[in-house]
């Protein structure tokens, strides 16, 4: 059965994410408990990232990738964090100042809008792109954006296939203060990843309500 939320827009998401914004980290506690983390790590070496390159970190919200990113990028490097909360990208900035990461841009757009750096090595995006109803344009458009030989590496929830309706209600319940609602178990990001660029890397995580998607642009 479908719950009563639907899919939501760019401005209702924005509002969700402002509102949530304080409490953001709090609420990942589950997810780091879960092993998240490490899956954050896993995915970020598959990218390939070599200090002084440029990586794109779509949906960043409070910059949980950010450590992980200045320690691949190094000092001469850059890590451009794109959301369109402006109190998510409040906390990423804060994040950034407290580890001492000085090479943060951050930038409050919409992935339908926002234009990759020519100079773009890799992007990234975890937790964001399931929650975006055109992604397979907005796939289509960075496959079209990066150069041969760069990365792109998503992290995300997907419906779990085989579950008993009781425990994805359970899980949509959990997830429900990110936005998430049985409208979305149709998403399917790594589709469209697989569609315009090379897969060289799939996993799913917990039992299949999650995945890791590393492709290349050849």
């Amino acid at each position: 059965r479908r719950s009563d939320m639907s899919i939501l827009n760019e401005k209702q998401v924005s509002e969700l994410y402002d509102k949530n914004a304080r409490y953001y980290d709090l609420l990942l506690i589950l997810f780091q408990a879960l092993g998240v983390r490490r899956r954050r790590s896993v995915l970020v070496n598959n990218l390939c990232l070599k200090q002084g390159d440029t990586v794109v970190d779509l949906c960043c919200g409070t910059g949980a990738n950010f450590s992980l990113l200045a320690k691949a990028v190094g000092s001469k490097g850059r890590i451009v964090g794109v959301d369109l909360s402006e109190k998510m990208l409040e906390k990423a900035r804060y994040k950034a100042e407290r580890l001492g990461i000085r090479n943060v841009q951050l930038v409050c757009n919409s992935v339908n809008d926002f234009e990759l750096p020519i100079e773009t090595d890799a992007v990234i995006s975890t937790f964001g792109m399931e929650m975006v109803p055109t992604y397979t344009s907005v796939i289509a458009r960075i496959a079209s954006e990066l150069n041969p030989g760069c990365h792109v590496g998503f992290l995300g929830l997907k419906h779990p296939e085989g579950w008993p309706d009781w425990l994805i209600e359970l899980g949509i319940l959990l997830n429900r203060p990110f936005g998430v609602s049985r409208e979305y178990e149709d998403f399917r990001p790594w589709e469209a990843v697989q569609e315009y660029l090379s897969v060289n890397y799939f996993k799913e995580h917990l039992f299949g309500s999650a995945y890791s998607c590393v492709a290349k642009k050849t």
